[in-house]
């Protein structure tokens, strides 16, 4: 149970007067969720300790507005749509950069190198957030600014979150910029690093966009698992080393997923 509820249960908060009936209700909502959402009539009256003849009014009360839903086959309950797009209200509400930014600040401070959130806007990247390194060089992006997609870390994970035919979309009659010697510019090897980030869960990009350049990426995800963001550790090849890319990952992975968690997504 909550805390919210357990304050409502107590009797008074902050001098209001509650009502039974709704304090009930919203623990048989609470009962549902924490309970793999489903449980029968009789599972719910003893978990909350009302008797059957209460909960069924209480229960039949939510299933009315969309709160909760019975399977006709099994008579058991689960929570109805209408849970499911006050979350998502809550959700949209809440801005993705204020969640962000600590996390960004905490992974800078850990490596002392440049952290970004991005976005994906066409082919491109858009920065919504920067946070520089103690030892930050000049790193081509600012918040507002926009990179190719297909030569970034940020972007081929954002990339990795669309099919095989949106890709195509996006880059059939383009022609891939080279802008150093490592930059990938033949679509199918791009289509295969793709699939290569679904596999691994973040992407590289090896002085692909900016020589020199070392950067690791991540995807954030939302609650339906769709990947709306990704953040990025960038710094010098000097720094950034071949052996410690793949613990910086983990971290960077371990990061995103955090984020993730705050906008309600679930492993």
């Amino acid at each position: 149970m909550s805390k919210c509820v357990r304050q409502l249960v107590a009797g008074k908060q902050e001098g209001e007067r509650t009502i039974q009936s709704v304090v009930r209700a919203l623990k048989i909502v609470e009962y549902v969720a924490e309970h793999g959402n489903i449980a029968g009539l009789t599972e719910i009256s003893k978990g909350i300790d009302i008797n059957k003849s209460t909960a069924h009014g209480l229960i039949a009360t939510l299933e009315k507005f969309g709160y909760m839903r019975q399977d006709t086959k099994t008579g058991k309950y689960s929570l109805g749509v209408k849970v499911f797009e006050l979350g998502q209200a809550y959700i949209a509400n809440l801005d993705l950069r204020d969640i962000a930014l600590p996390y960004l600040k905490e992974l800078s401070l850990t490596y002392q190198e440049t952290t970004h959130l991005a976005i994906l806007s066409g082919e491109d990247v858009v920065y919504i957030d920067k946070v520089d390194g103690l030892r930050s060089v000049g790193i081509r992006s600012q918040v507002g600014g926009r990179n190719p997609a297909y030569c970034t870390g940020v972007g081929k994970v954002l990339l990795s979150g669309l099919d095989k035919q949106q890709i195509l979309d996006l880059y059939y009659d383009r022609v891939l910029q080279k802008y150093t010697s490592n930059t990938v510019t033949d679509l199918p090897e791009l289509l295969y690093q793709l699939q290569q980030v679904r596999e691994m869960g973040y992407a590289f990009d090896s002085q692909e966009f900016e020589q020199d350049l070392q950067c690791i990426a991540a995807p954030v995800k939302d609650s339906s698992g769709s990947i709306i963001a990704a953040i990025s550790l960038s710094g010098p090849a000097s720094r950034l080393l071949v052996p410690q890319l793949d613990e910086i990952a983990i971290r960077v992975v371990r990061t995103a997923k955090d984020i993730s968690h705050q906008l309600g997504f679930k492993d």
